[in-house]
Order: C-alpha cells, then structure tokens, then sequence
C-alpha cells in the first residue's frame, strides 16, 4: 500500500510501499520544478542513504534561492513509488503557495494592495474563504478621512 509521511519540521513528503521489505535502493526527490535521484551503494547502511536524501534536499533548496527555499515542501518517493496526479498537484500547489507568501511578505513588495491580493490569493487556494471583492481607499481618501477625523471634536 502506497503511504504518504508528512515531517514538518524537514518540510518534507515521504512517498513509500508500507508493505516493501527490502531496503530501498532509490529516491527520487522533487522540489519545485525539478528533480533528482539518490542512489543507494551497496556499501551503505539505510541510514547513511537517508541521511543523503536529506543533504541532497537541504541542496536543492539552496539552489533554489537563499530566501525561500526553506518554504518549500520537498517530496521523496522511496524505491519503485512513481509521482501520481494528485503528487503533482501537490507540488504545484506549493510552489505556488510560496510565491504567494513571497508577494504577501512586506520585505519583499512595498504595495500594500498587492500584499491584500496575495493573501486573499493565499486564503482561497488553501480553501479558507471564499473570494472577496474589495477596493482599497486611494492615499487622499485616507488623508480625508484622517482630517475630518482630526476636525471633529471628540
């Protein structure tokens, strides 16, 4: 039976037979758009194997860029497990998610707009709410607001 392990703290995906015996010779690891295979030597134990998945994970993210790699969900299919539909989705799903927090992140985008439009971009593709339509106020409608605010006695 294929099994599907989630490790939050290594942001991870682990892809397996639960029903395999034998000590799995390959992972095939995807992160974002690419991919990559870590073969076991006939020397190695499993740990030593395993322990190189997570360099090679660690790696990839790296590469990827140094300020969101960390964000990204790697997946790891064990031995003959190959990547289904709905493994693929679930990698597009967060690659785009990572994005999204990229825009929404004010270190990174300047326009507040387009931080509201992330989020609520966040919120409907992990199924949170419903979309919302909304305008933002203009910068002299807010300074309107904030004199007539200021004239009125309080």
């Amino acid at each position: 039976m294929i099994v599907t392990h989630t490790d939050q703290d290594k942001r991870l995906y682990v892809v397996f037979d639960d029903e395999r015996t034998a000590p799995v010779e390959r992972y095939t690891i995807w992160l974002v758009n690419g991919s990559r295979d870590v073969l076991a030597q006939v020397w190695e134990s499993p740990a030593a194997v395993w322990q190189r998945v997570l360099d090679t994970v660690a790696a990839m993210r790296v590469a990827i860029t140094l300020s969101s790699g960390h964000l990204y969900f790697a997946t790891v299919f064990a031995g003959d497990v190959q990547p289904t539909e709905q493994h693929m989705q679930t990698i597009i799903k967060d690659r785009v998610s990572v994005k999204l927090y990229e825009m929404a992140d004010p270190a990174n985008n300047k326009n507040a707009h387009s931080r509201v439009k992330a989020l609520a971009a966040l919120a409907e593709l992990h199924g949170l709410y419903q979309p919302v339509s909304f305008t933002m106020p203009s910068l002299d409608q807010l300074n309107a607001a904030i004199a007539s605010h200021k004239a009125s006695p309080t």
